[in-house]
């Protein structure tokens, strides 16, 4: 899982967002969330906080990675389908309503480790078994830990490609 903050702005950077205009964000993420789009690509909005008069901070958690001030799109779309046309219009520069930053991206700690090529798996099991002397306490009892448990699977598999 992929997780963005978003910073969004209007595209006319001179406007302050209203606490009205807030608010409708809020529920475009909401509307966002419902959409074929969302569901399919596996993608959250969620409102967080308002940052300063100009500007909104969101979340996006998506399944893959995705170029995030691009998936800004369908807050914008939420937005048209709900939100008072005339009052966009003042927001709009360039043809844009929008604008996003990304102030923070990461993959979710799981997922980094899923893709691990054969290599980097038996790098990481030499270290567990033969690296503990330079490993804090705390780290030895979690290298202890995970030795314990490759030599179960080790063991469970010897004792099936036996029979």
């Amino acid at each position: 899982m992929y997780s963005y903050i978003l910073d969004v702005t209007a595209a006319n950077k001179k406007i302050p967002l209203t606490e009205e205009f807030e608010h409708a964000i809020a529920e475009a993420c909401q509307n966002a969330n419902t959409t074929t789009n969302s569901q399919r690509y596996g993608r959250e909005f969620r409102f967080i906080s308002r940052i300063d008069p100009y500007t909104i901070r969101l979340g996006l958690k998506a399944e893959k990675a995705v170029i995030a001030t691009r998936a800004i799109s369908s807050i914008t779309r939420a937005l048209i389908r709900t939100y008072d046309t005339d009052k966009l219009e003042t927001l709009k520069y360039n043809g844009s309503i929008l604008n996003a930053t990304v102030a923070e991206q990461h993959e979710d700690a799981a997922e980094i480790y899923i893709n691990l090529e054969p290599y980097e798996i038996l790098q990481s099991v030499t270290e567990i078994f033969f690296g503990q002397g330079k490993k804090r306490n705390k780290d030895k009892k979690v290298a202890e830990e995970a030795a314990d448990k490759i030599k179960q699977i080790v063991i469970d598999y010897k004792s099936r490609t036996l029979l």
